[in-house]
C-alpha cells in the first residue's frame, strides 16, 4: 500500500507557496480568506511533519531558509499543476470535448441516428461518438454510458429524460399480400389476417375510441426491421413506427391501412444518469438531437395519419 503521508502536505504546500508569493502571513491570509492564526498553525504543522524550518520569521521580516528555498521550488510546481488542472476542467466545461458513449435501439439507430451523426461531428470537432446499437435494456450507470436514445419512457432507474420528438405508428401491408387476402377496412377484421408482431405474441393493437384488437400470425420477431422485411415480402400486416416504414409507404412498397382508426404514438427520449453537472459534450448532443429530429421528424412527411 502506498504511503499517503506526503498527500497530507499538499494543501500546506500550496499555502506555503502563497505565503512566500504574498510576502507575509497577513497578506496570504487575506488572499486565502482565512485568519492569520490559521496560516501560522498550518505552516508550523508542515514544518513539524517535515522536521525542518522553512521560514525565518521576525516581527519585521520573513525570509526563506536554505531548506525552504529548495522546498519552495517543489511547492511552486505543485501550485502550477493544480492551476493547470483547474484550468483544464474549466475549458472542458466551456467547450465540448471527449468521447460520448451512446446507446440506441438497433433499427432506429441504424436507419435514423447513425446517418446523422457525421453532421454533429462536423459541428463539434472536439467530440467523439461511440455508438452501441442494441435492443436490450441498458444500465447506463453500471455499463458507463453517457446517455441513451430510447423509445417510450424507461422505468426502474434513476434517470433524467428529455423528450426529443413524437414517434407515430402505421398499420401497413404489401400490395401483394392485400391482393391475396383482401384489405381490412375495420380493425376487427385483423383477427382474420396474418399479423406480424413483436415478441412475445399474442399482441393487442390499439385503435381510436379505446378499441383493442387481439392479433396473431405465424411470424414474430424482437426487431422492427425484421418485421418490416417480412411485410415487404407479403407475409402479413404489421404495426410499425413511421421511421421504419415511412419510405416504403411513400414509395408504394407498403400500403397504409385503417388510417382513420390509428392514432398510436410514443415518444423518443434522450436519457442520461441523474447528475448535478451535465457535461458540455452530452448537453450539446442532446440539444442537437432535439434540433435535428424535433419537433416534426422528416420521416413523417406526407404520411396519412389520423389527425392529419
Amino acid at each position: 500500500m502506498r504511503n499517503s503521508e506526503p498527500l497530507r502536505n499538499v494543501p500546506a504546500m500550496l499555502l506555503f507557496s502563497q505565503v512566500v508569493s504574498e510576502g507575509s502571513l497577513s497578506a496570504a491570509a487575506r488572499r486565502l480568506g482565512i485568519s492569520k492564526a490559521s496560516v501560522s498553525r498550518e505552516l508550523a504543522a508542515l514544518e513539524r511533519r517535515l522536521g525542518a524550518q522553512l521560514l525565518r520569521r521576525t516581527t519585521r521580516r520573513m525570509s526563506l531558509t536554505e531548506v525552504g528555498e529548495v522546498f519552495l521550488e517543489r511547492c511552486q510546481r505543485v501550485a502550477e499543476e493544480a492551476e493547470a488542472a483547474e484550468l483544464s476542467v474549466s475549458r472542458l466545461q466551456a467547450e465540448p470535448r471527449g468521447q460520448i458513449r451512446l446507446a440506441a435501439p438497433m433499427s432506429f439507430g441504424h436507419l435514423q441516428l447513425a446517418p446523422r451523426i457525421p453532421a454533429f461531428l462536423e459541428r463539434h470537432p472536439g467530440v467523439r461518438v461511440d455508438l452501441d446499437l442494441t435492443d436490450r435494456s441498458i444500465d447506463l450507470v453500471r455499463e458507463k454510458f453517457d446517455l441513451s436514445v430510447r423509445i417510450g419512457r424507461p422505468r426502474g432507474q434513476s434517470l433524467i429524460q428529455r423528450r426529443i420528438c413524437t414517434l407515430r405508428l402505421l398499420v401497413c401491408a404489401a400490395p401483394a399480400y392485400l391482393a391475396q387476402r383482401g384489405t381490412p377496412t375495420d380493425p376487427e377484421e385483423l383477427r382474420e389476417h396474418e399479423c406480424l408482431n413483436y415478441r412475445p405474441p399474442p399482441v393487442e393493437w390499439s385503435f381510436t375510441r379505446a378499441r383493442r384488437v387481439p392479433t396473431r400470425g405465424r411470424f414474430n420477431a424482437d426487431n422492427g426491421d425484421a418485421l418490416r422485411q417480412a411485410a415487404l415480402r407479403g407475409h402479413g400486416v404489421t404495426f410499425l413506427p413511421s421511421f421504419l416504414v415511412g419510405d416504403d409507404v411513400r414509395a408504394g412498397r407498403l400500403v397504409p391501412l385503417l388510417t382513420g382508426h390509428v392514432d398510436a404514438e410514443t415518444g423518443l427520449h434522450a436519457v442520461y444518469p441523474e447528475s448535478r453537472h451535465l457535461s458540455p459534450k452530452v448537453r450539446v448532443f442532446i440539444d442537437w438531437l432535439a434540433e435535428t429530429l424535433g419537433p416534426a421528424p422528416d420521416w413523417d412527411r406526407e404520411l396519412p395519419f389520423a389527425s392529419a
